[in-house]
């Protein structure tokens, strides 16, 4: 998948400086243009294409949302807001997500995962995959690749065939992040990925040579996908 283009428009120096060093982090996204304010921005966007904006909402002269209404061709949304008034109003522009400041690494590459599975959804066909952060490393995994995730305390294992991540992240954000038609719970501590499951048998699962518990709570929705799949 190519990168995506992204616009950083905000007219706090701090914020934007911080959203750009983490654009820069991932190579999924490649910054084309940042600006202090809606006006200037305007008049870039009415000439120019960009694949996803970081858009602030509260700048002067023209506010993020005034912006989006006045553009002819509207590409994809985050907002970055230090407010949380406008976020019903928000859904008017179909936003990928809405961050509230000050914005965490973490948080930031969530929103990253859910623009890029919507450009995948533009562009059927193409490798699924997670941009992930692994201690001080970005770290990005093929959907396809894992074989499950297991829950330790506050992180989260992902096995896949010969090598395993452990990313600091609760087991319900990780599955907000992962395709919902391959993979399944099947445990509060179990998450797998439907095709690699190799045998079901009362309580238990098995990936390959590994075993799986398959609770009591989990067991319906799990069987109705894996049937399905």
């Amino acid at each position: 998948m190519r990168r995506l283009t992204c616009v950083i428009i905000d007219d706090e120096s701090i914020a934007k400086n911080a959203m750009q060093g983490y654009v820069e982090k991932v190579d999924e996204l490649q910054l084309v243009h940042s600006f202090s304010n809606g006006l200037a921005a305007k008049d870039w966007l009415g000439v120019n294409e960009v694949d996803l904006l970081f858009l602030d909402i509260n700048m002067p002269f023209l506010n993020g949302l005034e912006l989006l209404r006045l553009l002819k061709k509207e590409p994809s949304v985050i907002f970055t807001t230090a407010y949380t008034e406008h976020a019903l109003e928000s859904y008017e522009f179909n936003a990928i997500d809405y961050l509230v400041k000050p914005i965490s690494f973490e948080r930031f590459l969530q929103s990253v995962n859910k623009a890029l599975r919507f450009m995948e959804r533009r562009l059927a066909g193409e490798e699924k995959f997670l941009i992930l952060k692994e201690g001080s490393a970005i770290i990005k995994i093929k959907t396809s690749e894992i074989l499950y995730v297991e829950a330790m305390q506050n992180y989260v294992k992902v096995h896949l065939d010969g090598r395993t991540h452990t990313i600091l992240m609760t087991m319900k954000e990780l599955l907000q992040q992962l395709p919902n038609e391959e993979f399944s719970q099947t445990h509060r501590s179990f998450i797998v990925h439907l095709n690699k499951v190799t045998e079901v048998s009362g309580d238990l699962i098995r990936v390959g040579a590994i075993q799986i518990p398959l609770s009591k709570r989990s067991k319906t929705l799990f069987l109705e996908k894996f049937k399905s799949f």
